[in-house]
């Protein structure tokens, strides 16, 4: 049985099993009748979650956070698939035994929940996609040249280039972003294997390169979409495409702003995020 607490820095790492794998997971605040559970961003783990947003959103409802199939302390290998990613998440939210649910996506866990909720619409009552994209959009394709430039910086400017504007105002949040991420000092998770890595890689391509397998406008939940207003990553246009398809959608775009809007401005994003979870 899943051990809630109601702090990021502290809350215990567990472990449950499905399908072979051991997927490692931590939860935050009360139980309640509809968990909200995170689906993380390309090469993210358990501690790559701001705790102002975790522990933010973890007052007033049960959030999960996890590492899927083969990334961080989760046994197996990564699929490079998202069809296949949405399979391995589906099977580790039944193994907690939880039959309905909110879903909060970030950069590729955003690719994951808009599959989810065309294959599974039944058990999700609420979207929350930050830094995505639908399938089928051409600018993904830059994406891995992106990624390799990333990777010739050092880790703090890597995080910088990847999530954050170039401004002096972006790159001072950031910063305080990073120091955030590293509060919690015991019992952190593991960094993203190489494995994993090339898998989401492949993975997030082919969800740019592919004809879209799916209508987005079927998906009937209501959709809180969030974005910067200058995503290299993800560019910041198709999170208007997400808002212009998307049947029930709120859009709201945060100012200088880039791939990790919502680590930017995370108390704007908490307050916007309860309201569109409690009340909308």
């Amino acid at each position: 049985m899943h051990t809630p607490s109601n702090d990021h820095a502290t809350a215990p790492t567990q472990y449950i099993e499905a399908n072979g794998t051991r997927y490692a997971y931590r939860s935050l605040g009360a139980p309640s009748d509809i968990p909200l559970i995170c689906f993380q961003h390309f090469t993210g783990t358990l501690d790559n979650w701001d705790p102002v947003i975790t522990n933010g959103l973890s007052k007033g409802r049960q959030l999960i956070i996890f590492d899927n199939k083969g990334v961080g302390l989760s046994s197996g290998t990564t699929p490079d698939s998202v069809a296949e990613m949405t399979t391995d998440a589906l099977a580790f939210i039944a193994a907690l035994g939880i039959r309905r649910f909110d879903v909060l996506g970030f950069s590729l866990g955003g690719f994951i929940a808009q599959y989810m909720a065309h294959i599974r619409p039944d058990i999700i009552r609420k979207i929350i996609i930050v830094g995505a994209a639908p399938q089928g959009v051409k600018v993904l394709h830059t994406f891995p040249d992106l990624i390799a430039r990333a990777m010739q910086l050092d880790p703090r400017e890597r995080f910088l280039f990847i999530f954050f504007e170039q401004s002096e105002r972006s790159r001072s949040k950031g910063l305080a972003t990073l120091g955030r991420l590293y509060e919690r000092n015991a019992d952190r998770d593991s960094d993203a294997s190489v494995q994993a890595i090339g898998a989401q890689l492949t993975a997030i391509t082919n969800w740019g390169k592919q004809s879209p397998s799916f209508d987005i406008a079927s998906i009937q939940q209501p959709v809180f979409v969030v974005q910067g207003s200058n995503d290299e990553m993800m560019d910041t246009y198709n999170s208007y495409e997400l808002f212009k398809r998307l049947p029930d959608a709120i859009l709201s775009l945060y100012p200088d702003a880039a791939h990790g809007s919502f680590y930017q401005y995370p108390e704007l994003f908490v307050s916007q995020a309860e309201y569109f979870l409690d009340s909308y």
